[in-house]
């Protein structure tokens, strides 16, 4: 149905139209917090059954606008309910759609706070200053945009807020009435001084930190000022993190930058690069959904994070519904195709069968087919917080991290080749005010072997599966691990993440820099069985496995009960993971000379080749082939004499189908097609 409004015919939601009409009586009178002067005022309440949709509501601004400021409030469920569980509504903003019928999507969206940011703004100004963030109520400086919103010109039209249904009270669970009631108050504003000092984001440098390969140590999930009011600023998180240990720091070379959803953030980076030249910052950004979280990382393009379904409020108060529910894989293929890459967070924590008024979404709840994991780089085996810290020297496992191991485990028993990735969630930079809950930047740590330090060289070493994870972060030790074949020296050493195509191969697994916190214990396994166990005396140790037979290997280093660190696997073995083709980049190709090019991804094991044919009405005009590296190609296909006579003096774009293979060593071959267009001069 598209773009269509669609009316919402369920009984249930027919219900929640009604209620949302009729309830301004019962919604706050007020929100609290600085003084507004409200040109509209928007009322209601949502019942259970709206529960991770997304309900807009759409407000006009007129010409000559130089800033739209939001605030809004909702109640809860009465004590004692309350302080077991909460009602969650989360704002989001977008800016004027381009026409009635249109749904407020990627090149509307203004910003998202969640349920942090009660009170934003935004203007054609940037942000306040970190000093002037600090000392204001709740970061709130007049006429300045709010951390996580987007600055820019106020466009006349229809904007839209969106109140995200993250967690109702059921009268089950407590709530009397089992709704939650709202309000909204939008103030717009023509003082000129509101635009007079434009934003100017600054340059993104996407040049190598460090142009020699190496083992790179960072953190894959890192929060800042963008994120939520409270939280660390971006120069308290990056100079922490890139402080050596010695000096009190986290010791890292890269972290991932990776607010709450929106891209407001990576305007700023630039500004903090030059502090740290030989050091990398990642651009991400975390999607928020309501049945799982995971990162968009290095598209440079925000991403629509509503999985849910969408609705929008009429002025009686009626919802219709404008899209229903997708899975995360129409997402996670949209970071593909836009070039970047992909990892699921925490995927077992605070689970909802227990903790679900705790930590609504935070864990992993869709199935593998709405997930696709081809589309997947990485897991997070380790979240924050790695030890329970029981007792000195017997820290003790966490139990998020037993169940997270297992959780990517699983995706491993079905073929695909997903790296281990630790990170810490950090919220404080170094400070821990709950250290059972809370971990500083750098634990987890994950160590990457990458042939530069830059975001891209990062992206291939993950992608690759050149991953191990220190679980208490960068101090812990070292680990390398090494699959040859026997008698066959000319081949080349395979490490994490590699498969090694031969019947068997000969495995050495190294300990480095284990220091003084040990004793530890070097395990070897087998798919998920303990094969071979040696103990770490001094700082070094050595496990070797001479002829192992076709599986999946990967190391696990004990301190005590706790697990210390996880290697990605070795695979040994002919038998391949899945073969898919990920991507067909690029929306339009320009013919030069009869030629064009386009970029292709695919997933799998020994991948050998990318091959393109390009079709117009069944037949083909050109066609290319090109050797796969890291799971990429460019691929440069060539026009042939029907392609030549086709395009002869056209001028503009022509529209057609782009056939991709993606061909293994063992002459697999996975295919995707595209519509796309050829620009001819």
């Amino acid at each position: 149905m598209g773009d269509r409004l669609r009316a919402i015919s369920t009984a249930a939601l027919a219900t929640l139209a009604v209620a949302a009409a009729d309830a301004s009586a019962q919604a706050p009178v007020s929100c609290p917090g600085d003084a507004i002067r409200a040109d509209r005022v928007v009322t209601g309440r949502f019942a259970d059954e709206l529960q991770g949709s997304y309900v807009l509501l759409p407000f006009d601004v007129p010409a000559g606008t130089t800033a739209v400021r939001v605030k809004y409030c909702y109640d809860q469920p009465p004590e004692p309910v309350a302080q077991r569980v909460r009602h969650t509504l989360d704002l989001g903003l977008y800016e004027a759609r381009p026409s009635p019928q249109a749904l407020w999507g990627r090149e509307e969206f203004r910003g998202w706070g969640g349920s942090s940011h009660p009170d934003v703004t935004v203007s054609p100004e940037g942000f306040s200053s970190e000093a002037e963030y600090r000392a204001a109520p709740r970061g709130r400086v007049p006429g300045r945009t709010t951390r996580g919103f987007k600055p820019g010109p106020i466009s006349a039209g229809t904007w839209a807020v969106e109140l995200g249904v993250g967690s109702v009270v059921s009268q089950a669970e407590g709530d009397p009435d089992g709704t939650v009631a709202w309000r909204v108050e939008i103030e717009l504003s023509r003082e000129r001084a509101y635009a007079d000092e434009p934003y100017r984001p600054a340059p993104y440098d996407r040049r190598p930190a460090r142009r020699e390969a190496g083992w790179y140590a960072g953190d894959f999930h890192v929060h800042a000022e963008h994120s939520r009011f409270g939280v660390a600023t971006m120069t308290e998180v990056f100079d922490y993190a890139f402080r050596p240990l010695s000096q009190g720091g986290a010791g890292l070379d890269f972290v991932n930058l990776s607010d709450y959803v929106t891209d407001a953030a990576w305007g700023e980076i630039g500004r903090h690069q030059p502090r740290h030249p030989s050091k990398t910052i990642l651009r991400a950004a975390e999607v928020i959904t309501y049945r799982g979280h995971f990162h968009n990382m290095a598209t440079g393009r925000f991403v629509d994070y509503r999985t849910g379904p969408v609705h929008e409020r009429r002025p009686d108060g009626n919802l219709v519904l404008r899209r229903g529910p997708r899975p995360p894989r129409e997402v996670l293929a949209e970071i593909d195709r836009a070039g970047g890459f992909a990892q699921v967070n925490h995927p077992t924590i605070f689970p909802s069968s227990v903790f679900a008024g705790f930590c609504r979404g935070c864990p992993w709840d869709y199935p593998p087919e709405e997930t696709r994991y081809e589309l997947v780089d990485g897991i997070e085996v380790a979240t924050g917080v790695a030890g329970l810290n029981a007792a000195p020297g017997q820290p003790g496992p966490s139990p998020f991290v037993l169940t997270a191991i297992s959780f990517w485990e699983d995706v491993l028993d079905t073929g695909w080749h997903v790296a281990a990735i630790g990170s810490s969630d950090s919220q404080l930079a170094g400070r821990t005010e709950d250290p059972v809950t809370q971990a500083p930047v750098g634990q987890a740590t994950t160590v990457v072997y990458a042939d530069e330090l830059s975001e891209r060289g990062i992206q291939r070493g993950v992608e690759a599966g050149h991953t191990y994870v220190k679980l208490f972060g960068q101090r812990g030790p070292d680990l390398r691990f090494e699959a040859r074949v026997p008698g066959a020296p000319q081949r080349p050493v395979a490490i994490m993440g590699d498969t090694v195509d031969a019947p068997a191969a000969d495995l050495v697994a190294r300990v480095l820099n284990a220091g003084e916190r040990g004793p530890y214990e070097l395990q070897l396994l087998r798919g998920r069985e303990v094969i071979r166990t040696q103990p770490v005396v001094g700082s070094e140790a050595t496990l070797s496995l001479a002829g192992a037979g076709p599986g999946r290997y990967r190391l696990q280093l004990m301190r005590g009960t706790a697990i210390e660190t996880v290697s990605s696997p070795i695979w040994v073995g002919s038998r391949a993971a899945p073969l898919t083709v990920r991507a067909i980049l690029g929306s339009h190709s320009k013919v030069r000379r009869g030629r064009m090019q386009f970029g292709c991804r695919a997933a799998g094991t020994d991948l050998r080749a990318c091959a393109v044919r390009v079709v117009r009405r069944g037949v083909e005009i050109a066609s290319g082939r090109a050797p796969v590296t890291g799971g990429r190609a460019m691929v440069h296909a060539s026009l042939n004499a029907r392609g030549l006579r086709l395009l002869r003096g056209r001028r503009g774009l022509t529209a057609v189908t782009v056939e991709v293979a993606a061909v293994d060593r063992e002459g697999r071959t996975a295919t995707a097609t595209r519509r796309t267009r050829l620009r001819t001069r």
